[in-house]
């Protein structure tokens, strides 16, 4: 829990220095592309996590890999190697878009499916999301074949579960 409040603290700050040299987008990307690196990456993880290799060299090995990221975007990922941060960067980077979708009106919805739906239906599931939530959604479809057929949609923390497994639980748990 401290580290949300420590993500919360850094994402504020990195959010208000995007905003103003007009590099949000560039900022999220580089954010991105190092917190994954930081996750899939387990040298690049024990680099950064190393007691002994100094900051300084961290902070060139970094610059190097984001040789083509703008220095607004260097001089933020820089910081929180300095300042030791690189190990929450995915609650940075979580606190960072919330603030983006909260300053926008946006809001991000995942919606889970068996299998690929059509354009049309993306565009109908949009429309009743926006109108259930009053914002512009950010739909990030996710494919789960497990769930046989129907969908789960979740809304920050609340989650509507149409899937007929759930359905076949809850048939299962009457009986």
């Amino acid at each position: 829990m401290e580290e949300t409040g420590v993500a919360i603290r850094y994402a504020l700050a990195i959010y208000d220095i995007a905003v103003e040299n007009n590099k949000v987008r560039e900022v999220y990307e580089t954010l991105d592309s190092i917190m994954n690196l930081y996750e899939k990456d387990k040298e690049f993880k024990n680099l950064m996590l190393h007691p002994l290799i100094k900051r300084e060299e961290k902070i060139k090995i970094v610059e190097n890999i984001l040789s083509n990221a703008d220095e607004i975007s260097k001089n933020i990922i820089d910081y929180l190697i300095d300042k030791d941060r690189i190990s929450i960067i995915r609650f940075i980077l979580a606190e960072y878009l919330k603030i983006y979708y909260k300053d926008n009106n946006e809001i991000a919805v995942t919606a889970i499916f068996s299998k690929m739906i059509s354009e049309n239906q993306r565009k109908k599931l949009l429309e009743k999301l926006e109108n259930k939530t009053g914002r512009k959604v950010v739909l990030d479809i996710k494919i789960d074949e497990s769930i046989i057929g129907g969908g789960i949609v979740r809304i920050n923390d609340d989650i509507i579960d149409g899937s007929i497994k759930r359905q076949i639980e809850n048939i299962k748990n009457t009986f």
